[in-house]
């Protein structure tokens, strides 16, 4: 009960500190300061990342692999503020990957396995992670909408699966990697995301600027998708802390690690991304 409080007052202040980052997105001054915390917290997770990686031996550069997390999340950013430079995140990407190959020039042994986990970390939390800015300054759009609209559906669903599952889990969903995950949590979790998207498709109709309309057939979609995917990247980052066996990715006070807070945001923001910057684009 005691670090169940301390996860509640730090989870009200993240709120509430990312309350006002989206109330202020658009002011000149304050958008670049979403886009530095966005990006810092790229590195964080990715040094996090990292220790998993160490744990089962892999040496990475670590300083460059920071730098360039954080190098990929800004041009996210930047592309949203530009159309122009649209493909900046694929230029950056494959810059880094090259980075990343001529630093491993100088090892004889264990330059593949290394190579390849640097270069999936920089997949797996960089890029997601940036992608939420591609979100948030979406071009057309109030992007705060939607931002607020897959943060309120991963962490319901995270919230709706973890009490549920407390209370009235009985079958294991994945044993061997989260003991505590199961299968009525999770469906419960499903129900949760459908409702709060539900719930949004209520508020755009009363309250969404242009941009964001949740017509019948988006908010079941997408909250079934965001759901389900959602509960997978929690399981997935699981995966990968029970390989490195770590309790947690971090021991930041009340909520464990960056990587432990944002695991489902890592698959969900990819598909909304990819929603929003093409299929929606294309029927709208």
């Amino acid at each position: 009960m005691k670090d169940l409080n301390r996860r509640l007052v730090v989870s009200l202040i993240s709120i509430a500190f990312v309350a006002a980052l989206l109330i202020f997105a658009f002011n000149a001054w304050v958008q670049y300061l979403a886009a530095c915390v966005v990006a810092l917290l790229a590195g964080v997770a990715t040094w996090e990342y990292a220790q998993f990686a160490k744990a089962k031996g892999s040496r990475m550069i670590l300083p460059a692999l920071i730098f360039l997390s954080f190098i990929e999340a800004i041009s996210f950013f930047a592309a949203a503020q530009n159309s122009s430079l649209a493909y900046l995140p694929i230029v950056v990407f494959f810059c880094g990957f090259l980075v990343l190959f001529a630093l491993h020039f100088g090892e004889k042994d264990g330059a593949v396995v290394d190579l390849a986990v640097s270069s999936f970390g920089l997949l797996y939390v960089a890029v997601p992670i940036g992608m939420m800015l591609g979100i948030l300054y979406l071009e057309g759009a109030d992007g705060r909408w939607w931002i607020a609209y897959l943060l309120a559906v991963t962490k319901i669903t995270d919230i709706g699966a973890y009490f549920a599952g407390s209370l009235w889990g009985k079958r294991k969903l994945a044993p061997r990697i989260s003991p505590g995950k199961t299968v009525e949590g999770a469906l419960f979790g499903l129900f949760c995301a459908l409702l709060a998207s539900f719930g949004f498709s209520l508020l755009s109709q009363s309250f969404g600027t242009a941009g964001f309309q949740l017509e019948t057939a988006e908010w079941i979609c997408l909250g079934l998708i965001l759901g389900i995917i959602g509960q997978f990247g929690d399981l997935s980052e699981s995966l990968l802390k029970r390989d490195a066996n770590k309790k947690d990715s971090n021991a930041l006070p009340g909520l464990g690690g960056v990587l432990d807070s944002v695991d489902s945001l890592l698959f969900n923001a990819p598909i909304l991304y990819i929603y929003l910057h093409f299929f929606r684009t294309l029927t709208s």
